[in-house]
Order: structure tokens, then sequence, then C-alpha cells
């Protein structure tokens, strides 16, 4: 992988007592397939309703693709239309720490 990696952290809140199944699998199949890059889901958090998906590493000359990738799979799956009312994904992405260097 040249240049730095990149962990991509996408979190949101769905409605109390929703959690499919089916659009995260969609998902995740649709961006490892297009990207070589695989999401993990952590959630619900302790309040019940908030979820978060991990994808890692992203190389950084790949990241608009990825981005795009993730989008695009996002509409098509129909998870958002899980989200809790008013609620979107917030999607943030970090570079790798050198620690060490």
């Amino acid at each position: 992988m040249s240049g730095r990696a990149w962990g991509y952290f996408v979190y949101y809140r769905l409605a109390p007592g929703s959690a499919p199944e089916g659009p995260w699998a969609e998902v995740f199949a649709e961006v490892d397939r297009a990207t070589g890059v695989g999401g993990r889901l952590y959630g619900p958090a302790p309040d019940g309703c908030t979820w978060m998906e991990v994808y890692e590493p992203v190389a950084e000359a790949e990241r608009e693709a990825f981005e795009a990738v993730l989008e695009a799979a996002v509409a098509r799956s129909g998870l958002e239309g899980w989200l809790a009312t008013g609620e979107r994904r917030h999607v943030e992405a970090f570079p790798r720490a050198a620690l060490g260097a």
C-alpha cells in the first residue's frame, strides 16, 4: 500500500429496536468486492441505538474512489431508511498514526 493507510469510521443512530442485517451485509460485500477493504460493524452502543461501521486500511491514493463506492453501496442498500428520524450517517476518516517514526 503506497502512502498512508486510513481508517474510516461511520456512526449513526437507528430507530430503537431496529437492526437490519441485510443492508449491512450488502454494503460490506459491495465495498469489499470493489475496493478490497472489508467493513466491520460495532453496536449497538450502551444507548441501544448508536452503531458504527469501520473500514480499514484504505490507501491514501484510493480514498476518493473508496468514498464513492461506499456512498453508492449505502444508497443501493436502503440502510439510510433505517436511521432514526432526523439522523444522518457521520463519516470520519483518520490516517493511521506513525508511532515511533
